[in-house]
């Protein structure tokens, strides 16, 4: 079976009917049920849903998304120390990468993921994953 890791923003934009990423989301996920894709994500992305509710005063709204993203995904994956060292290693090779997309891509890397499904472009710029939304991987039909 083929894994790939959901970035924070795919549950964020999953959450709301109104986002104009929401059916790429919805359609991701049926696609990838249909074709035997394992959905992994990590503890890092639990932890931005709830910062990011937290910062906009909207916790029990970050809950239930947390709780979804624990129900959607076929594991959550944890930051361990071998994670810590290659996330150190990473920010010593991008300087300028926020810390955040690091550790999603140390993460990528300890559990040998080569492609992460995400809305934000500054993980093109990570040679060792390919980046793509979810429509590109459902044929650019969005």
């Amino acid at each position: 079976m083929d894994s790939v890791y959901l970035d924070t923003n795919f549950f964020i934009y999953l959450a709301d009917k109104s986002s104009p990423f929401y059916s790429q989301c919805f359609e991701f996920l049926k696609y990838s049920e249909k074709s035997d894709i394992a959905v992994v994500t990590s503890a890092e992305t639990v932890q931005e849903i709830i910062h990011l509710a937290k910062n906009t005063k909207q916790l029990s709204k970050g809950i239930k998304i947390a709780q979804n993203c624990l129900k959607i995904v076929n594991e959550l994956l944890p930051i361990d120390q071998s994670t810590i060292t290659t996330y150190l290693e990473k920010t010593s090779t991008y300087r300028t990468s926020s810390s955040r997309d690091l550790i999603h891509l140390a993460v990528c890397l300890e559990n040998k993921l080569a492609k992460m499904v995400t809305f934000d472009n500054d993980f093109t710029k990570f040679s060792e994953i390919k980046a793509v939304q979810p429509g590109e991987v459902l044929g650019n039909i969005y």
